[in-house]
């Protein structure tokens, strides 16, 4: 079950959209589930908060999307 966690999602939007897509594709090659449960996290955290951030918006839906792959290769 996702839970919401504002500060893990200020954390990951806290920084440059570089190190945000860093972070996530690391944490998509580590843990998969892990990561796309914190896209999911911080796109709502984003959303909640009326906060535009397209680069890093764009970082975490790439994150997702090989997310995704990941999980269905396995």
């Amino acid at each position: 079950m996702l839970t919401y966690d504002a500060d893990r999602a200020t954390r990951l939007t806290g920084t440059s959209a570089s190190d945000c897509d860093i972070t996530m594709m690391r944490k998509v090659d580590h843990s998969p589930l892990e990561a796309l449960a914190e896209v999911a996290n911080a796109l709502y955290h984003l959303n909640a908060q009326g906060l535009e951030k397209k680069a890093h918006r764009q970082a975490l839906m790439k994150a997702g999307r090989a997310a995704l792959k990941k999980l269905g290769e396995v």
